[in-house]
């Protein structure tokens, strides 16, 4: 999946967990016209912290992400999503990736 926003905040990196795993958080704002913007919040491990280090508030960004459900140990019944993201596109590079140019010697009938 992708997500294409502007970076409203970003968290310092953190470590967490005994196994000492890396950890840093964007937080993205939707680029929207409607009068009530949605946001996502990332998670970025291990290496791919590294990807965020490039990136500033105000930045508009494409974020390719995965997302999944966990049951909360300590609640069982009680779910929570965990969104990560695995790659980042800074920019006008973002909005360019997904268009796609008709050629004009294309001389096929449909």
């Amino acid at each position: 999946m992708q997500y294409t926003g502007t970076v409203k905040f970003i968290w310092p990196k953190e470590t967490i967990g005994a196994n000492a795993l890396e950890k840093q958080t964007i937080v993205l704002e939707e680029e929207t016209d409607r009068e009530f913007k949605g946001g996502l919040a990332v998670d970025f491990f291990k290496e791919k912290t590294e990807l965020v280090n490039n990136i500033k508030i105000g930045d508009l960004i494409t974020v390719h992400i995965n997302t999944r459900v966990n049951e909360s140990k300590t609640q069982p019944g009680r779910y929570f999503n965990s969104i990560t993201g695995w790659r980042l596109e800074a920019g006008a590079e973002s909005e360019n990736k997904g268009s796609t140019k008709k050629d004009d010697n294309d001389d096929l009938p449909f």
